[in-house]
């Protein structure tokens, strides 16, 4: 189950400083973004328009699309491997 940008643009705008994303590696070398909510801690993919999760090829231009679309998380994780890297406010 997965989210499109204008129902991410939703989440980000009712779940100000709640919500927390996770950029992360998947199969076939693409970057992946989830957006975890709630105390049940419910994780969604980016999707496209087409309903299949976005990828992005490169980490920089997952990252510019979080910048650009998740506006006030509570945090911000990247996952490089065995590394767990955070934004610091």
């Amino acid at each position: 189950m997965g989210l499109t940008k204008r129902e991410l643009a939703v989440v980000a705008e009712t779940h100000q400083y709640s919500y927390i994303v996770w950029i992360k590696k998947a199969e076939g070398g693409f970057w992946r973004v989830e957006i975890h909510l709630g105390d049940k801690d419910r994780v969604y993919e980016i999707d496209t328009t087409r309903g299949v999760p976005k990828g992005w090829r490169q980490l920089s231009d997952a990252i510019i699309f979080v910048q650009e679309n998740c506006k006030h998380p509570k945090d911000i994780f990247v996952e490089v491997g065995e590394w767990v890297l955070t934004k610091k406010e």
